[in-house]
């Protein structure tokens, strides 16, 4: 070390500063042998240092030299305690930009959202958090601001349980599949774009229909296009006894409701079509148009976004949508897309499933339950 400041002292005069020094391992292998070597990193003079810097150096008087020992050591002191400093600087600025991003946010919702109480104005950007559009949210605040009065207004569990009645009211329900005995077997479809869980949903169906209520069921698909598909559905028709047909055409369509006529029920399991692929979607038309289903369901993810919801019910809608079935309710991340969903279809809803399980993990749509998940009321649907 006495030599290495000596040579700083040599080439850069007696004003010199030390800044830092460190000790350095030169050569050797994995850690051993080699050369241990001082470096130092100093100035000229104090003044040519930032000010950051000067108060961790130490200068090398002209009767002597003093040692650096230390000098890094306060040097990344200071800088951390100024650097601490500036840290704390800019969080509290990024905290404070942070509450005017959210005050400007909350400003804008306003300015768009209901004339409303304050406390009205809460539960209306809850609804529309939870995946209620914004226009089916701004008429269910106004409906329960005409509702309520005075200091009810206030009152959340009042508010939470009025809104809850208002959601209800706004959500059809057909309640289960109905199998009219005498007319032939009850036929339905289910559709829906790839993804959503209908083939697993038709299992579960035909499995409570065959193994609960003791039905005599049968089973179509015409889903020869996704890899496995047919021998999915074909293990679930052995597993609960159940025949099981395969169509390429809605000519062979025809032929095996025909040979199922003795059955309660047919259940017909489509392959997965993009809402914007016209052409498959007209020929699932042409399916239904050989054997005319007594329903069709349309299958819908209640874990997808609510524009592109929105826009697979538009276009299935040509098809003739009479029920919806929301798969995957444990995967989603707001229930609001239910209501929408349902108002745009112009359809009931069935059923609902909440997990992969066969036969279960699916039941009969429930207004009133799924009207307290959308309103966030967690003591009315515990257990769901």
């Amino acid at each position: 070390m006495a030599e290495a400041l000596r040579k700083v002292k040599k080439h850069l005069g007696r004003e010199a500063v030390i800044v830092s020094t460190r000790t350095v391992r030169q050569g050797g292998f994995l850690g051993f042998g080699g050369t241990r070597r001082t470096e130092i990193t100093a100035a000229r003079r104090m003044s040519d240092l930032p000010k950051l810097l000067r108060a961790g150096s130490i200068p090398i008087r002209s009767g002597g030299i003093e040692r650096a020992d230390g000098a890094a050591t306060t040097m990344t002191a200071t800088l951390a305690t100024q650097t601490a400093d500036v840290q704390t600087s800019i969080l509290s600025e990024v905290g404070t930009l942070k509450s005017l991003v959210v005050d400007l946010m909350h400003e804008t919702k306003r300015s768009r959202g209901p004339e409303v109480p304050e406390p009205l104005f809460d539960t209306y950007l809850k609804l529309v958090q939870n995946e209620v559009a914004e226009e089916l949210a701004q008429a269910l605040v106004a409906r329960v601001r005409d509702e309520l009065a005075g200091d009810l207004l206030k009152d959340a569990d009042a508010v939470r349980r009025r809104l809850a009645v208002a959601v209800e009211s706004m959500l059809p329900t057909a309640g289960p599949i109905k199998i009219d005995q005498g007319k032939g077997p009850a036929l339905i479809a289910l559709v829906g774009p790839t993804g959503v869980g209908k083939t697993t949903t038709v299992a579960k169906l035909a499995a409570n229909f065959r193994l609960r209520e003791k039905r005599r069921v049968g089973l179509i698909t015409i889903d020869t296009y996704r890899i496995g598909a047919v021998e999915q559905l074909r293990t679930y028709a052995q597993i609960i006894d159940v025949p099981l047909e395969v169509v390429m055409t809605p000519q062979q369509l025809s032929q095996s409701v025909a040979r199922m006529s003795d059955q309660d029920i047919v259940l017909i399991d489509t392959a997965g079509r993009g809402q914007r692929d016209t052409v498959k979607l007209n020929e699932l038309k042409a399916f239904f148009a050989a054997v005319r289903p007594n329903e069709v369901h349309l299958v819908l993810s209640g874990a997808g976004r609510e524009a592109v919801l929105s826009e697979t019910v538009e276009r299935f809608a040509g098809i003739g949508i009479d029920r919806v079935i929301f798969t995957k309710l444990d995967e989603a991340v707001g229930f609001g897309v239910v209501l929408s969903c349902l108002k745009k279809a112009n359809a009931a809803l069935s059923y609902v499933t909440t997990g992969q399980d066969v036969p279960d993990d699916i039941e009969v749509g429930q207004g009133r339950k799924l009207a307290n998940l959308i309103v966030g009321n967690a003591t009315e649907t515990a257990g769901v």
